[in-house]
């Protein structure tokens, strides 16, 4: 490991602690130290079957099943949980399972991820040390990181339907709803074109106002769950510097979409004749911007 990151993991956890405890504020029961600690665990699992099928690709498919983790163990130690708490914890299920059976569905069987195959040759015989921290434990604490912001209005929302700010709840939790629709449509109109074999690039459905519907729809879900807990300024449950900060875990999600998974989307897609012409008339992700 090559000293670089000797200096960066340390930094990356002590972020993440600190957001998980409100800047070293609460380090007890009353943070989120429980869902960090239960992610890095879940993740340490992950790793070790991993490394026993020798498929580090797996840990796609555990992606979304650590958010679930993440916000049941938040609710079971949340003391008055609301009808919100409820709400997002449900919202964050419904996603996360079906993100994770459709991903183990897709890729149960088949070999490691190109990807991941060409670290496994790039790394040798430190594979497995490596891949501990530059895989698992990097995407625990990006898992996290995105999911600290639900988590805290999970435990924090002191949401009733007599106050005022209500409909900044509303407003949050419709935008991840619609957010969620571009994603389960996106992808059910991807899968139906790939099974009728065509070789050819989808251009209908949503795939004709944006290039990428689920990735949009991921950005939307997790602005909305942020926007749903703005409420939180209302009520001074937390520090409204640190819900600020928590804005991260959009933005954070969001740059990992953009900057990383398009790209990488779009380097593989360029081999079908229409990419070029497909480009020039459609959005990369916000549909119906302009060109």
């Amino acid at each position: 490991m090559d000293k670089k990151r000797l200096i960066i993991y340390p930094i990356l956890f002590l972020v993440t602690l600190a957001i998980a405890t409100q800047g070293f504020t609460n380090l007890g029961l009353d943070g989120l130290i429980v869902p960090l600690l239960f992610t890095f665990a879940y993740f340490t699992i992950i790793f070790v079957i991993a490394t026993v099928i020798k498929n580090n690709s797996i840990v796609d498919i555990g992606w979304g099943m650590g958010f679930v983790v993440g916000s049941w163990l938040t609710l079971l130690v949340t003391e008055e949980p609301t009808i919100l708490s409820y709400v997002i914890v449900g919202f964050i299920t419904v996603w996360g399972l079906r993100l994770s059976l459709r991903l183990l569905k897709r890729n149960y069987g088949k070999p490691e991820d190109f990807r991941y195959a060409q670290w496994r040759e790039e790394w040798g015989e430190k594979v497995v040390l490596i891949a501990f921290f530059r895989v698992f434990m990097v995407q625990g604490i990006i898992n996290f990181i995105v999911g600290s912001a639900s988590y805290t209005v999970i435990k924090y929302n002191e949401f009733s339907f007599d106050a005022a700010h209500q409909y900044f709840v509303y407003a949050g939790l419709l935008i991840a709803l619609v957010g969620l629709i571009f994603e389960v449509v996106g992808d059910e109109q991807l899968r139906q074109h790939i099974s009728k074999k065509t070789g050819k690039l989808l251009q209908s459905g949503l795939w004709s106002v944006t290039r990428h519907p689920n990735y949009f729809g991921e950005i939307l879900i997790w602005i909305g769950l942020y926007a749903s807990g703005i409420t939180l300024f209302f009520t001074g449950s937390v520090n409204p510097i640190y819900y600020i900060l928590l804005a991260i875990s959009p933005i954070l999600m969001s740059t990992v979409l953009i900057k990383i998974s398009t790209p990488l989307l779009e380097k593989n897609m360029e081999k079908y004749d229409e990419w070029e012409e497909y480009t020039q008339r459609v959005p990369m992700l916000f549909p119906w911007a302009k060109k």
